[in-house]
């Protein structure tokens, strides 16, 4: 393997070589802003020019999980159009209209909540799941099964953060299984009655690209990229809370907006480590010569917290939203943000005023750093005054 020469460059300050991982880790505000807005440094493989049919499976057939997952960070020729598209779907008045029925749902899941079990499988992890197929326009009668489909594929690209390449028959059957399933779906979708947001902009989509392919491979990727970070968010939010008495009880006495709480626990505590960005071709637009293929990597935290020190999340975050980080900024600004934001905060705030006498045990609570992202492993919980065993 080829050594970089940033292996034994010398370095201007913000900006480290991560050896073990062979990538430039950036930590300066100033230089995180211009890897996200220089067009050298783009988050994925540009295939505009090339023959993409060949990477999508033939009719009737699925594509396998390298591919499936390659559809994500491929930039094709019709990219600007289906960016713009998707992002007036997800405007945060477009998002808005959401939020009644965001705690609605919340509130369904507050009240289905055993007396004692694990906060992310019985409460977290279907308020967003829901909650987010509610967003996308899936009917509810199709939730069960889909809940399936995004459990599988957010246990897939785990394992492809990891490096696994290489599946066993059952996994690959299952894959492809849940694959015809999304692409029968998306096309329902697509040519069904759904007015919702999401659902006007893939038909757009749809029209300028002969498969839906690339429509289904978006939604699984909403499934992924959208749901667990919330689910990591989330719990974090609500270990701290249940941390720290005062933090419930400013919610409880609606002193702090859930989301300006949120939004500050998330800019201390990000539920992704980085930030990747590939260099396409060789530029020095971070003061020394970058070589095209080079792996770039933004310090979320340490990036958020370098103009402001951490603060109390019970007066909100002190600095505005566009200077945090956790969803990305600027072009790179995570499409789901805005919901996000209001998804965590109506499940926060229903949490807390629901169920008043929720005990999370704390101390065995585990969210453990599982690659760049953040995994739950438990948050025991018990409803009443007795201690969680």
């Amino acid at each position: 393997m080829t050594t970089s020469p940033l292996a034994t460059a010398d370095l201007p300050a913000g900006l480290q070589w991560d050896a073990d991982r062979s990538r430039l880790k950036v930590r300066d505000p100033r230089l995180a802003e211009i890897v996200l807005r220089d067009p050298h440094i783009i988050t994925g493989v540009d295939h505009g020019k090339s023959d993409r049919a060949g990477a999508l499976p033939p009719p009737g057939q699925a594509p396998t999980i390298t591919q499936f997952f390659e559809l994500w960070y491929t930039v094709g020729e019709h990219y600007h159009v289906f960016n713009t598209e998707l992002r007036r779907a997800f405007t945060a008045r477009t998002v808005g209209s959401f939020e009644a029925a965001f705690l609605d749902l919340a509130d369904r899941c507050v009240t289905a909540m055993p007396p004692r079990g694990d906060l992310a499988r019985d409460y977290l992890s279907p308020y967003f799941m829901h909650s987010t197929f509610l967003v996308i326009g899936v009917p509810e009668a199709e939730w069960p099964r889909l809940t399936k489909v995004a459990r599988l594929v957010i246990h897939l690209f785990k394992q492809q953060l990891l490096g696994v390449t290489e599946y066993g028959p059952r996994e690959a059957s299952a894959f492809a299984t849940s694959m015809r399933y999304l692409k029968h779906l998306t096309d329902q979708l697509l040519t069904g009655p759904g007015e919702e947001p999401f659902l006007l902009a893939a038909r757009q989509l749809a029209r300028i690209d002969p498969s839906t392919w690339p429509i289904a491979a978006l939604v699984g990727q909403l499934l992924m990229a959208g749901i667990e970070p919330m689910i990591v968010g989330s719990s974090i939010a609500c270990r701290d809370i249940w941390s720290a008495p005062h933090l419930r009880d400013a919610i409880l006495r609606e002193t702090v907006e859930p989301t300006d709480l949120a939004e500050e626990v998330l800019r201390q505590n990000p539920p992704f480590g980085n930030i990747f960005r590939f260099v396409s071709e060789p530029c020095d637009c971070l003061g020394l010569p970058l070589p095209a293929g080079t792996i770039v990597a933004i310090d979320v935290a340490v990036v958020n917290l370098q103009r402001t020190a951490a603060a109390d999340p019970a007066h909100g975050c002190p600095v505005r939203p566009s200077e945090v980080l956790t969803f990305g900024k600027g072009t790179h600004y995570c499409l789901g943000a805005h919901s996000a934001r209001i998804q965590i905060a109506a499940g926060v705030r229903q949490l807390v005023h629901g169920r008043p006498e929720l005990r999370i045990d704390v101390a065995g609570t585990r969210i453990d750093t599982h690659n760049n992202l953040k995994e739950v492993r438990s948050i025991p919980y018990r409803i009443g005054d007795e201690n969680v065993d």
